[in-house]
């Protein structure tokens, strides 16, 4: 294994150790509180947790096992799908715009920041999907 492989390697394990101090720093947080809207905050970062370990394990296995490999057929199977869900995102980023806009209580424009966040977070990964999708396109000649 190169030193760069190595080095990203020990640097998502570290990363990882501490999404797993997180996961169960939330929990033991929301063990303690009666409060709905830390516990919901507590289980939004330890979702968002778990799911940032397996990210950070699938670059691991990236390096360590098989280069990720994604084909045009694969893109082209699944891309009106994708497409669609875009306009979902979209729409739900105007809906939350708007909330948060006419929002008066503290605790809803917090969630509603949230979601407008984590929305704009999927249409910006939809996105460079298909600035990946348009590179394959060139790559191959298509």
């Amino acid at each position: 294994m190169s030193d760069r492989v190595e080095k990203m390697v020990g640097v998502l394990r570290e990363w990882q150790k501490l999404e797993r101090h997180g996961m169960a720093a939330t929990a033991e947080i929301s063990e303690k509180t009666d409060s709905t809207l830390i516990r919901l905050i507590m289980d939004i970062i330890r979702h968002d947790s778990a799911l940032h370990h397996r990210v950070q394990q699938y670059l691991i296995d990236s390096v360590t096992k098989e280069s990720p490999t994604v084909t045009r057929e694969d893109v082209a199977l699944v891309w009106e799908g994708i497409e669609e869900h875009d306009k979902l995102e979209k729409t739900t980023i105007e809906l939350a715009q708007r909330l948060k806009q006419d929002a008066w209580s503290p605790v809803h424009k917090l969630l509603l920041e949230y979601l407008l966040r984590s929305e704009s977070l999927h249409d910006s990964l939809l996105e460079q999907l298909g600035e990946f999708k348009v590179d394959m396109t060139k790559a191959s000649g298509g």
